[in-house]
């Protein structure tokens, strides 16, 4: 990984934006949430894309809906200057509807490597974000156990 070498200042404000960021998903502050990124935001998913603000809205609300205990706990912390990359641990209870699946009432437990670009104003140009989707539908129970 390349060493950041912007002004720490600048790095200090993208690592708290990014800490805010995380701490308005855990609290469900939709709208904490999507003040943090920029007018056009694009997520990775995996192989999914959504963009810009009305989809990555949805996309939150989604999610805060069906895991309305949705939580993520940051492991650990890389900083560059072309990005913030967090590893983590994302869970939740799936107690409502999600992304077409009925409400399993299961509980769901991953890891998740994030990566979070920014764009020239220091605002998050959205999210890339890798994790294993068959273990979580395994423990939903969509899928069956390996």
């Amino acid at each position: 990984m390349k060493t950041a070498t912007m002004d720490e200042s600048r790095l200090a404000a993208r690592i708290k934006l990014v800490d805010e960021h995380v701490r308005a998903e855990n609290e469900h502050e939709l709208d904490g949430t999507m003040a943090t990124m920029n007018e056009a935001p694009l997520f990775k998913l995996n192989n999914d894309e959504i963009s810009g603000q009305d989809g990555v809205r949805k996309f939150y609300a989604d999610l805060f809906q069906g895991f309305p205990d949705l939580h993520v706990e940051v492991m650990q912390r890389h900083v560059s200057d072309e990005a913030i990359i967090l590893e983590a641990i994302i869970s939740g209870t799936h107690m409502r509807e999600w992304s077409g699946i009925p409400a399993s009432g299961r509980r769901f437990e991953i890891p998740i490597c994030t990566v979070f670009p920014f764009d020239d104003n220091d605002q998050i140009a959205g999210e890339r974000a890798y994790y294993d989707n068959a273990l979580s539908l395994r423990q939903l129970g969509v899928l069956p156990p390996q």
